[in-house]
């Protein structure tokens, strides 16, 4: 029979017949459907006949259908948007073509597929063994490809609920040892109740730190233990979890991967609940990360056996209430992963001195902090957070001291910050909140930083300082110009703004001197900072019972200088148009010659006029 006049009743079965006989010895798997057609039309090219087999692909199948002239036969995946098997389809079509690509078959757009039908385009079908010869060449190039696709895609969706194990979970085991450390199998570490206390920091790994974990994983080999580093935990035996105090970052981490990669196991970190914006995008974009890397690795069944079986970690458990002592493995541990900042370290310090760590006032103090830690870039990269205590108070409260600012040694913040030492049977009291006192351990310490926080950020939002940053932009600039922001705050602190914008004059035009009289400077801002100190602008704030009192000091301060050490006065002094020195010059000129910038003192007005020009 003619494969290509399909005559009748639109459902010849002898073709269909004719056509399995002769693919039954070579093709057994193969099934031919029925005559098909599109529409109601007369002519024979709205015909055609499925080839499936249950090795294909769902939604996959060859297809025989003619013009009228002569018959054709192709490879179709076929999936709409809406369907689940859509993004499936998709990525084996993308994989195919490139699989294909130095064969003579063509690959084309099959409705919303991009590479949806794979055939050949050198002649067409006029005989039952031009079908078969075809059918044979097609199926011969497409199917071992096809099937080595397969294996490789897989969906990965990390969407939902994680799968609940069965396997009951284990809780502390009470024995009368402060310490107890064994080396666990990530299967049996999973297999613990752990339980992220509401005193840890969020989830903040981004893509560097999970694509690093993924490639160390990528390394393990088949009986041979993969150390992942150290886990600190904290058997809390009234809730009758292990409270994780180092681990987290890399727990969680592994936990959706083991998820990724369809592990029916104890996960029982993905019940815990991420309630900060930045924790839960980061949560998101690790899923994101997570999903992609499994779809495109190979191998999976052999990856996800070797994980379980062969990554361990030497696990430290503090045991009872001696959680000071999980504090001090947290404090002195450097595990893989991110490494702990002055910032993590000083919320679980301050912790420490809380009473009732299982809730109350430590859970509640710790979901301030994790709120301020969170809270966006404030200037540059740098948070609310990071400016307040690593570089403002941090300065200042060396400054009060006489002490240089050494920002380069390792966690400075963390030190200056802790609990000051006290005598036990004194208790500290008289708390003012100044930037200068000494930090009680505890509640103090996390409104202390709130409260300098709220004021921080009223004196971003004021015009001088606006101005200032606007002006001092520039990375050239930026020491100079943090230095001042740095006094100007402190003279904030005591006076609010009352005449701040006189006062952003007179330190501005102090610190200028400094540059004006410098050929060189350190580009770290050492020689600023130093400077800053030696002046004493903020011990002239600090005693200064009013406005009037520090600014006249100032002005005073800035005589004696420019009659010793410091003879240029201005940049008009200078030799020079351009260069660093200059530059400095035009900002401070740009800033005091806006007209947003109030002055109401006639006498610092003057000095403005006489330095900078008029507005």
């Amino acid at each position: 029979m003619s494969l290509v006049w399909l005559y009748g009743s639109r459902e010849d079965p002898s073709l269909v017949e004719e056509m399995r006989s002769s693919l039954a010895t070579d093709f057994p798997d193969i099934k031919v459907g029925n005559i098909t057609h599109w529409g109601g039309g007369g002519r024979n090219y709205q015909y055609f006949i499925q080839l499936t087999a249950e090795n294909l692909p769902k939604g996959s199948h060859y297809e025989y259908t003619t013009d009228g002239w002569q018959g054709y036969l192709e490879f179709h995946l076929e999936a709409e948007p809406g369907d689940e098997n859509f993004k499936r389809l998709k990525k084996i079509g993308i994989r195919l073509t490139h699989a294909l690509e130095n064969t003579p078959v063509t690959c084309e757009q099959r409705g919303r597929l991009p590479f949806g039908t794979f055939y050949f385009s050198n002649g067409g079908i006029r005989s039952m063994k031009d079908f078969v010869d075809r059918f044979k060449e097609l199926y011969n190039i497409i199917t071992p490809n096809l099937n080595a696709i397969d294996k490789k895609v897989v969906e990965v969706t990390l969407q939902g609920k994680p799968p609940q194990s069965e396997e009951p979970l284990k809780g502390p085991i009470e024995n009368n040892q402060e310490v107890t450390s064994e080396i666990m199998p990530l299967k049996k570490v999973m297999g613990l109740r752990l339980w992220l206390p509401d005193y840890q920091r969020d989830y903040c790994w981004e893509e560097r730190n999970i694509t690093d974990l993924w490639k160390n994983l990528l390394k393990i080999q088949k009986d041979k233990p993969f150390h992942l580093g150290t886990l600190i935990l904290h058997a809390n035996t009234e809730k009758g979890v292990y409270d994780i105090i180092d681990g987290q970052q890399r727990l969680v981490t592994l936990s959706l991967i083991l998820w990724g990669f369809g592990y029916d196991g104890n996960l029982p970190l993905l019940s815990a609940e991420y309630t900060l914006p930045e924790s839960i995008r980061n949560i998101g974009n690790s899923k994101f990360i997570i999903k992609s890397l499994i779809e495109r690795s190979e191998n999976r069944e052999d990856l996800l056996d070797n994980i379980l079986k062969e990554v361990s970690f030497a696990v430290l458990v503090v045991n009872g209430s001696n959680l000071d002592l999980a504090y001090t493995f947290f404090n002195n541990q450097n595990s893989k992963g991110v490494p702990l900042s002055d910032f993590d370290l000083l919320k679980a310090h301050h912790l420490r001195f809380i009473p009732g760590k299982e809730g109350g006032q430590a859970e509640h103090m710790a979901k301030k902090w994790n709120t301020v830690s969170s809270l966006p870039p404030s200037y540059g990269e740098a948070n609310s957070l990071a400016r307040v205590l690593g570089t403002h108070l941090y300065r200042l409260r060396k400054w009060m001291r006489r002490k240089d600012s050494d920002e380069n040694s390792y966690r400075y913040v963390q030190h200056e910050f802790q609990a000051a030492p006290i005598i036990p049977d004194i208790p500290p009291f008289g708390e003012q909140f100044r930037f200068y006192e000494k930090i009680q351990g505890g509640t103090h310490f996390f409104v202390y930083v709130e409260t300098f926080i709220q004021r921080y950020e009223q004196f971003c939002k004021l015009e001088p300082v606006k101005l200032l940053r606007k002006n001092l932009s520039e990375s050239r600039y930026e020491t100079f110009a943090d230095s001042i922001e740095t006094l100007l705050f402190g003279y904030y602190l005591k006076f609010g703004n009352q005449y701040i914008a006189e006062a952003l004059f007179c330190i501005a035009r102090l610190m200028a001197l400094y540059r004006y009289n410098s050929y060189a400077v350190a580009s770290s801002g050492v020689g600023v900072r130093e400077f800053a100190n030696n002046s004493e602008i903020i011990l002239m704030i600090d005693q200064a019972t009013s406005p009037t009192f520090f600014l006249a000091e100032v002005l005073g301060k800035f005589d004696s200088y420019t009659n010793g050490d410091y003879p240029i006065r201005t940049g008009l002094d200078l030799d020079e148009a351009r260069g660093v020195r200059w530059g400095i010059y035009t900002a401070l000129r740009n800033i005091f010659r806006d007209p947003k910038l109030e002055i109401t003192d006639s006498y610092i007005l003057h000095k403005i006029f006489e330095e900078y020009g008029r507005k």
